[in-house]
């Protein structure tokens, strides 16, 4: 059984307000955060099924999609749903399927997929310790989390840097759940590769 039911107890704090779609995908995202060297990183498999946690307008599910099995995109935001579902439908892509749900208590079975993968989302959750959980819970044996975020410094774009963790913050939290395959740290951003370790 793929969902164990919708909630809805922990908003994403990003707000899909007047112009967010031009926040998520305008000029100055896209030269700041390239998905075109991102990809590459992720060492994405044809074979893969991978959940995109908090995946908004598809800045990452919809490339994704042209290079492995299946995505599932999971947001909570319904403005968001109504964009990507726009843009599913109008590219013909038929390996993304929508899902609304909290990403601390994600809606899939134990065991489904076989990444995640969690962009800009891990400074925003009000518990990384049940993020990690659920993220550890619905991924395979050895399957594979990458956690993508801002580096902890003034950055022009993204959240306020009290907010953020640090790429040391993030590994100490998954420490006894995942194993570190690959760290790559820019100006703007960081990406931490783990595997699940059992």
């Amino acid at each position: 059984m793929l969902f164990r039911g919708e909630v809805a107890s922990t908003p994403h704090r990003f707000s899909a307000s007047e112009g967010f779609v031009e926040r998520l995908e305008g000029e100055e995202r896209r030269r700041a955060i390239p998905v075109e060297r991102i990809l590459p990183i992720l060492q994405l498999s044809r074979s893969t099924t991978l959940l995109d946690i908090g995946a908004g307008i598809g800045y990452f599910s919809i490339p994704i999609s042209k290079e492995i099995k299946s995505v599932i995109a999971l947001d909570l935001e319904p403005k968001m749903f109504e964009v990507l579902s726009g843009r599913i439908e109008s590219l013909g892509v038929s390996n993304i399927h929508l899902l609304r749900g909290d990403m601390l208590s994600l809606p899939l079975a134990d065991g489904f997929v076989d990444h995640v993968f969690a962009a800009f989302v891990y400074h925003e959750v009000a518990s990384t310790s049940k993020l990690i959980h659920e993220c550890c819970r619905v991924l395979r044996s050895h399957g594979r989390l990458t956690i993508l975020d801002f580096q902890k410094k003034e950055t022009g774009i993204g959240p306020p840097v009290s907010e953020r963790k640090t790429p040391a913050q993030v590994l100490r939290a998954v420490s006894g759940k995942f194993k570190l395959l690959s760290r790559t740290d820019e100006d703007i951003y960081y990406i931490l590769n783990l595997a699940k370790v059992s």
